[in-house]
């Protein structure tokens, strides 16, 4: 997960009271995650956008019910009529080859909802123009493969659906997770992957996946093909080790290409540039990068001791300054000594080789795991690759 769209994520979650379980003071029940992941080294670039919600539910109708059509409008969800703003929702894209994982919860707990997206210059009921979701209906018979009934969305709301009512069809607008094939795997993990969730929702442009007791709720775009780093930069093939670092890196404004088209992964970086990429990543998320970057980083780096006047900002960057640059961005947080061969106990940035093995920052630079090779000089691939272990 990306470092700045996660933490909005969260902002929006607790602001909202989105996504967070409400939980007992005793007895409390297992904590209830949702992350979104994708194969290592994909270089998908993590998406979202926030979308005025406007949501067109059923009415059903008929002496018996039967008769289901678009009836009602919702402005205001329930879990949302207290907040204000409720309609400015964050939604995460979720593309093909992006599973939605759920962590601490039964398939049977996890409701899912379906909207399609339909632009319309007047709403239903003279509400304003604007975008509107429609519910999707979901049909199926007991025992068989869950389906969504057809809608017709040049006029969707001239949808009418009978509904059999013979014990014996099912038809909601909803579905648990385990209703459509989902199961905990041994991890206890809920993986909504991603070739059924196109199987059954590929049509659909909204997906609502909360819990069954309404304590949290995360709203997710369909969003097709994903957006790969490599198809921004020329040199970033997916399946590196430093395919998904550059990607956080590029997507969080914390280090962007040599030239528009190049991120140049092998060329060596200098102490300026990783001060630059710190200060980046510690700075407010909504500041866009400038041309003023390095200046500020060096002075921000210089008020938090970890620079002095005699600072070349031209030197090249060894193993053993990144680590400790890291390390004093962190506070400089003691832990456990390494067992690294080559770093003398003594050594200026002992302290921090030993919290970058702790953090999985680094497990060093041979395959043994014995060796950590302070002087060698780090090129950008592997910084960026540093800086995204430190901060996920």
């Amino acid at each position: 997960m990306k470092k700045k769209l996660l933490s909005l994520a969260l902002a929006l979650a607790l602001c909202l009271g989105l996504a967070v379980p409400a939980l007992a003071a005793e007895d409390a029940a297992p904590e209830v995650s949702i992350s979104r992941e994708t194969p290592d080294n994909s270089g998908v670039i993590w998406e979202g956008e926030t979308i005025d919600l406007k949501l067109v539910g059923f009415a059903r109708s008929g002496s018996n019910n039967s008769r289901i059509t678009y009836g009602t409008y919702e402005p205001n969800p329930d879990y949302m009529e207290d907040f204000e703003g409720w309609d400015n929702f964050y939604t995460p894209f979720v593309p093909k080859g992006m599973d939605i994982v759920v962590t601490g919860a039964a398939a049977e707990d996890i409701i899912l909802q379906a909207f399609s997206a339909k632009d319309m210059e007047e709403g239903p009921w003279d509400k304003p123009e604007g975008t509107y979701f429609f519910y999707r209906l979901f049909t199926w018979e007991t025992g068989k493969d869950v389906s969504i009934a057809p809608l017709d969305m040049d006029d969707p709301m001239a949808f009418e659906y009978d509904d059999p009512k013979d014990g014996k069809h099912n038809v909601s607008g909803h579905v648990t997770a385990a209703d459509v094939g989902f199961q905990t795997n041994g991890d206890g993990n809920l993986v909504l992957d991603s070739q059924r969730l196109y199987a059954l929702f590929g049509e659909c442009d909204l997906l609502k996946v909360m819990a069954a007791d309404f304590s949290w709720v995360m709203m997710y775009r369909l969003s097709g093909e994903p957006t790969l780093i490599s198809d921004v930069f020329d040199d970033v093939d997916t399946g590196t080790w430093y395919t998904d670092p550059v990607a956080w890196a590029w997507q969080n404004d914390i280090a962007g290409g040599k030239t528009e088209t190049s991120f140049a992964p092998g060329d060596d970086c200098t102490q300026a540039q990783i001060l630059t990429f710190l200060y980046r990543a510690e700075r407010e998320e909504d500041v866009k990068p400038s041309a003023k970057d390095m200046e500020l980083a060096i002075s921000w780096a210089k008020e938090k001791g970890m620079i002095d006047d005699g600072f070349d900002g031209n030197a090249p960057c060894t193993r053993a300054t990144a680590v400790r640059y890291i390390w004093q961005a962190f506070g400089k947080p003691s832990a456990a000594a390494s067992s690294f061969t080559d770093v003398d106990s003594g050594a200026d940035y002992a302290g921090a080789v030993s919290w970058a093995v702790e953090q999985g920052v680094t497990t060093g630079s041979n395959a043994e795991g014995t060796a950590f090779s302070p002087d060698k000089v780090c090129n950008r691939g592997e910084i960026a690759t540093f800086l995204w272990r430190a901060y996920n």
